[in-house]
């Protein structure tokens, strides 16, 4: 993808000594605590349900990377040891996504071995006590990463990208029936002689959503398509975006029979934030509306539903050196939004926002005191007309990034990556109290600078325009 926000440069860390986490428990939240081990830990994830805490992240060493595992059973107070899932003996196993459901685990990364790239899984029957040897899901013949994995009963779903031998890249997509057992053959969703950006992949009973970006057509586009059969066959991809200018880093979520998305769009001059809607399972979409209406860039949303309630965040631009974390809100299904709020609103840079609603919304993000970075984050009570004071969960020595956050009955559960170039530790921590507040917001000066997918493409030997 081409259309990038010129705030979002890639990863430059500050020098620091090794990890330190918080020694004091901040308001409202457990001291930060890692549930990694010895090695540089990066790009964590984490999923919640009543099965348990369940986290996946990359770890380097000698010159190789694997995808490790963790979880908790007893609301995160302790995880198990670290299990790595690749096993490599070389080569870089990166990009890891997972699902969980009913204690079923299935977790999905790409593995770049000698300028090939292939997409593999792991399972686990048993909440991730036990994981089977890992499986390979792409063919092997071309160059696949940035994989996805969804779940719906026995089906197990993965999509990724492929790059072909005149260097266009397509959708490809891969089903399960019987848990992971076995899979068919791949599916090319897309046959185009473009780019096909990387996917997001959605499941809901028979239905498979499948959302990409792509310039086919000579500009970049955000298309739809769907499968009403468990994936074995799609419809026509439908255009979401419909604008002239270059969309681009599409989120969506599937409610039932109503599809919802966000992405950034250049159509007015500068990037904004557009939010479309279908009510027929994505038959149809509504007319894309901009929900941001800012002058300077809108970047990279994020987004969450709550029964008719909308709620969207983003990176928004306020100077050449400055950008803070804005939100938008609708209380009709997407029909309007209120205008936006400015939730970090300080002098220096906040970036990467991260968004989950149970109810209450969550709002993180990456912001930083001078020298470092540090994870912020907000809570709204009355459905975003108000936000309280962001708390500083990290509070490092060094810097503190990649922010992931899940939230489940009134409590907040986040990981993220603590320490210095080449010595990252994955660390967690959960709120306790949300009375009165998560607690005071420390003075901000931050240059944001965070791994984007371009330095994984590299890496995977894909080198796509993103």
């Amino acid at each position: 993808m081409k259309v990038l926000l010129v705030i979002i440069l890639g990863l430059s860390v500050l020098a620091g000594v090794g990890p330190s986490f918080a020694q004091v428990e901040q308001p409202g939240f457990t001291n930060a605590s890692s549930i990694s081990n010895a090695g540089d830990s990066e790009l964590p994830h984490v999923f919640v349900s009543k099965d348990g805490i369940f986290a996946v992240w990359t770890q380097s060493s000698l010159g190789k990377s694997d995808v490790f595992f963790a979880k908790s059973t007893d609301g995160g107070y302790t995880f198990s040891s670290p299990v790595n899932l690749s096993g490599s003996t070389k080569g870089q196993s990166l990009y890891p996504q997972f699902v969980e459901k009913d204690n079923h685990v299935y977790v999905t990364w790409q593995l770049s071995l000698s300028g090939v790239s292939t997409v593999l899984m792991a399972k686990s029957l048993d909440g991730g006590t036990s994981f089977e040897k890992p499986i390979q899901l792409s063919d092997g013949t071309q160059l696949s990463a940035f994989p996805q994995i969804a779940l719906s009963g026995n089906h197990v779903y993965s999509s990724w990208i492929e790059k072909s031998p005149d260097n266009s890249t397509n959708i490809i997509f891969a089903k399960s029936d019987d848990q992971g057992n076995s899979f068919g053959a791949p599916l090319h969703v897309t046959h185009n002689v473009g780019n096909s950006g990387i996917p997001k992949l959605y499941s809901d009973g028979n239905q498979v959503y499948l959302a990409w970006e792509d310039n086919s057509r000579g500009d970049y586009e955000i298309f739809l398509s769907k499968s009403s059969d468990s994936g074995a066959s799609f419809h026509v991809p439908v255009d979401m975006s419909t604008t002239t200018g270059q969309s681009g880093t599409p989120e969506v979520i599937v409610s039932g029979n109503n599809v919802y998305a966000v992405w950034m769009d250049n159509t007015s001059g500068n990037y904004d934030i557009f939010f479309t809607k279908s009510t027929d399972g994505g038959e149809t979409f509504a007319k894309p509306v901009d929900i941001s209406h800012l002058q300077g860039d809108s970047g990279y949303p994020q987004f969450a539903v709550w029964k008719n309630n909308i709620y969207v965040t983003w990176t928004q631009t306020m100077s050449g050196i400055n950008y803070d974390i804005f939100f938008a809100k609708s209380t009709n299904n997407g029909d309007t939004f209120d205008k936006p709020i400015n939730l970090s609103n300080n002098s220096g840079p906040s970036g990467w926002p991260k968004i989950a609603s149970d109810g209450n919304i969550y709002v993180s993000w990456v912001d930083s005191t001078p020298g470092k970075f540090d994870i912020l984050i907000t809570k709204s009570t009355d459905g975003g007309a108000t936000f309280e004071s962001p708390t500083n969960l990290s509070h490092s020595k060094t810097e503190s990034y990649e922010n992931e956050m899940a939230a489940l009955d009134n409590t907040v559960y986040m990981v993220w990556q603590e320490g210095s170039s080449g010595n990252h530790t994955i660390v967690f921590s959960k709120s306790t109290t949300f009375v009165p507040e998560f607690g005071p917001l420390a003075p901000i000066v931050l240059v944001v600078s965070l791994v984007s997918i371009i330095a994984v493409s590299y890496r995977s030997s894909l080198k796509l325009n993103v």
